[in-house]
């Protein structure tokens, strides 16, 4: 009696790794297009939050351009790794900007993002009237993988 339990435990647990691992060698690949693109979003929106807790008009910087490359692996510009970005943009004031991230991601595709000109910049948060991290200085964020964006490095 307790093969036949056995059996039934296993059974299951065997077929679920199988198809956990099949699953999983199927996940494309962390690509430039999706990088620059999730990056530069979430760098608005991180823009935006910054200016809101500082009290001030909450105006999206307009971007030029963002590219990114992957340090780790140049040839095929794509996977998990270190990138860097570069983000150029008109601040809301009209100063034009050309800020420099590294960009950490992960095989899951997450990634923190820091400009490593200004990573350790702190604003006054208005409302608690306390000093903390500038949120368009460091931040991050997941991208979907499975979107059917392809590597736009060649």
């Amino acid at each position: 009696m307790t093969h036949t339990v056995t059996r039934r435990v296993a059974v299951p647990a065997v077929l679920m790794l199988g198809l956990v691992t099949a699953v999983s060698g199927c996940t494309p690949d962390v690509t430039r297009e999706r990088v620059q693109d999730d990056v530069s979003t979430t760098f608005v929106h991180s823009y935006k939050t910054s200016e809101a807790m500082q009290d001030k008009p909450i105006e999206a910087p307009k971007l030029s351009s963002t590219v990114c490359h992957n340090e780790l692996n140049k040839v095929a510009d794509a996977g998990p790794g270190s990138w860097s970005c570069e983000i150029k943009y008109t601040a809301p004031s009209g100063e034009q900007q050309d800020d420099e991230f590294v960009v950490l991601v992960d095989s899951l595709a997450c990634y923190q993002a820091f400009n490593s000109a200004t990573r350790d910049k702190e604003i006054v948060d208005t409302t608690t009237h306390r000093k903390v991290p500038d949120p368009a200085v460091g931040f991050d964020g997941c991208f979907n993988v499975y979107d059917g964006r392809t590597n736009t490095a060649k």
